[in-house]
């Protein structure tokens, strides 16, 4: 199958580089220009993802394990269908931690491939009903890819794709139900089954990006009390404001707003328009104020560190007295 490649892509041979016949290319390997991904597929050298503007790193970690995926491709000898976290990043599904630096395959119960070389092989019985071709790629469909990673109880990774593919942010190639993961789930025998369902039964279309996907298992891993999420708030002069939190009492005893992100949220093009910095900000916190005077609500807000730290987001959501879950009796 031909690949839709990047352009920064160079595929060379599928020799190892000492049989290489271009000097040009190994000029520029030996300069420094390019690095090699795999075996014969280059790509140019690329700077670190810090030095980048935060706000173009995601899709750009996101490119640079798609290479390590197409380099893959590049260097098998027959087609290969892609799962798991490869097939999240063929299918533009979106994650919230860091893109690993292996690459996932899926394979019938009696290949002979092994894991190796940076390839993790994931054997088991898949239907050609669960593949697709997506942009020159063989990958399992979007309901089989979630399946496989709630069943493999990779809890970030499933509720925030699954929050996307429910939800109207998804494209409609993304799109999924919950009745179609639990069909592949339920097909696929009792291993991680219950596990998986669970997962399912968690994800919520409602959550606004993978940030809030994120905070809401943080929020259940750490033991709080599930948020309302997209909450409505009527303004007096009519209209309304909307927040992407709430829980109705805090252990303070007043409500608590929850707002991932904070203010930065609404630096954004799609919420500021045309309106400078500052004037964003002070509208914010007109709205801030006119939310704590309809019900004398409290506010915590936080971003990405707090989530992807999960003790940092505890120290803060004590501190604003989120409630905790009722503990399950044994």
């Amino acid at each position: 199958m031909d690949h839709q490649q990047p352009s920064r892509i160079i595929v060379t041979s599928r020799a190892s580089w000492a049989d290489a016949t271009d000097r040009g290319l190994r000029r520029k390997i030996q300069s420094g220009e390019l690095s090699r991904l795999r075996r014969g597929v280059m790509h140019p050298s690329l700077a670190p993802l810090k030095s980048l503007p935060w706000e173009k790193r995601p899709e750009e970690a996101r490119q640079r394990y798609l290479d390590r995926v197409i380099a893959v491709g590049e260097t098998r000898r027959r087609d290969v269908v892609f799962s798991h976290m490869s097939a999240l990043a063929i299918l533009g599904l979106p994650v919230l931690e860091l893109w690993p630096t292996t690459v996932d395959i899926l394979e019938p119960p009696g290949s002979a491939r092994r894991t190796k070389r940076g390839v993790i092989v994931h054997r088991a019985e898949f239907d050609a009903a669960d593949i697709i071709e997506w942009e020159g790629f063989y990958v399992t469909n979007v309901a089989r890819t979630i399946a496989d990673l709630a069943r493999a109880g990779d809890v970030m990774s499933t509720v925030v794709a699954l929050d996307h593919a429910l939800g109207p942010r998804a494209t409609p190639e993304q799109s999924v139900t919950k009745d179609a993961v639990r069909a592949v789930i339920d097909a696929q025998g009792p291993w991680g089954q219950k596990r998986a369902m669970a997962l399912v039964e968690f994800a919520d279309p409602r959550a606004g990006s993978p940030g809030e996907s994120g905070s809401r298992v943080r929020f259940a891993e750490l033991g709080y009390e599930a948020p309302e999420l997209q909450v409505r708030h009527p303004l007096p002069g009519g209209g309304y404001y909307e927040t992407d939190f709430k829980w109705r009492k805090s252990r303070r005893g007043n409500p608590l707003i929850g707002e991932f992100d904070g203010v930065g949220k609404y630096l954004k093009e799609e919420y500021a328009g045309r309106l400078p910095p500052g004037e964003v900000v002070v509208k914010e916190k007109r709205r801030e104020d006119v939310l704590r005077a309809l019900d004398g609500s409290d506010f915590m807000r936080w971003g990405m560190p707090e989530v992807l730290t999960p003790m940092r987001l505890k120290r803060l959501a004590d501190q604003h007295g989120v409630p905790r879950a009722p503990r399950r009796r044994k």
